[in-house]
């Protein structure tokens, strides 16, 4: 009677770093269950830029497969509430600041408003910079947090109204400046119309851009994917 040992050869140590292993992503038909293969890449520890460069890999379009990579994050790992706090307290902090100082910079100011608008800033410059704080740790702890689909909304709206409260104040502004350089009005130019379009460019501009900037790290079409594969 003779017996047969099968030997096991031991694969190479995954190499620290490099992340989970590319899982074959199965043929579509009546029996494949994205959401569970979903759950698998999740728990295998796999990010929505690993899953849409799977999905990428296996055919399917770049924007198709991040929509449907996104689908495999967890509720932990959204934080709606954080990314809303933070984008709104940015937002009401900036509004805050240059609507006080545009109202004192002003020839007869609204003393009222600017009060209530710096009061506004006052309250929330501080918790718009707590939150970024926590946001920082919160994706240093974990690398799914930059992807939340409320992340990319909010900051995208973010960026959106930063736009549009920006260019309507620049806009008015700058006119009075160029309506008094062409002499279109009597009006001489004083310094404070040039205070007025440099306060609305020093806050706008670099809020825009990082607005912008954050809104693009959580898109997993442009952030999570290679040049040769969008």
């Amino acid at each position: 009677m003779s017996m047969s040992t099968s030997v096991t050869t031991p694969g190479p140590d995954p190499v620290p770093g490099a992340g989970p292993p590319p899982a074959q992503v199965p043929c579509i038909g009546p029996s494949f269950d994205l959401s569970d293969w979903l759950v698998a890449r999740r728990n295998a520890g796999a990010t929505p830029a690993d899953i849409t460069e799977e999905l990428v890999g296996a055919g399917w379009s770049a924007d198709t497969a991040a929509t449907v990579a996104l689908r495999s994050l967890r509720r932990a790992d959204r934080r709606p509430l954080l990314w809303f706090s933070l984008c709104w307290a940015a937002g009401l902090a900036a509004v805050g600041t240059t609507t006080g100082l545009h109202q004192l910079l002003a020839e007869y100011p609204d003393r009222m408003l600017a009060a209530l608008a710096i009061t506004v800033a006052t309250v929330m410059a501080p918790i718009a910079v707590a939150c970024g704080l926590h946001a920082r740790r919160v994706e240093a702890a974990s690398e799914f947090a930059v992807w939340s689909p409320e992340r990319r909304a909010w900051f995208g709206t973010l960026a959106t109204c930063t736009v549009v409260v920006g260019l309507v104040r620049l806009i008015g502004y700058l006119y009075t400046v160029i309506a008094s350089l062409v002499a279109a009005t009597d009006e001489p130019l004083y310094g404070r119309d040039l205070a007025h379009v440099a306060l609305s460019l020093g806050v706008a501009l670099p809020l825009f851009w990082w607005s912008l900037t954050e809104w693009r790290r959580s898109d997993v079409a442009i952030s999570g994917l290679r040049d040769d594969e969008r």
